[in-house]
């Protein structure tokens, strides 16, 4: 049987872009149910920026353009 551990140590083997990949493919096999809830100093920062685009202070983009930036800036887009 392989250990979690032995499998974080595979995991930990892959070179950085390998193991960008992998991070949704292990994500969306979670069940919402076993999702950590967020800690204070994230809903706090979630209210501000919440306020801040209410305000008119802070856009918003569609998240096709956010996943694609962030995918290039990861290296994992050419």
């Amino acid at each position: 049987m392989t250990t979690m551990q032995e499998i974080l140590d595979a995991a930990q083997a892959l070179p950085s872009k390998e193991r960008a990949q992998l991070i949704p493919l292990l994500w969306e096999t979670v069940s919402p149910e076993d999702w950590t809830p967020p800690d204070s100093d994230w809903m706090t920062e979630v209210r501000r920026r919440s306020q801040a685009y209410d305000d008119g202070r802070m856009t918003a983009s569609p998240w096709s353009e956010v996943r694609q930036r962030a995918r290039r800036k990861a290296g994992l887009d050419g």
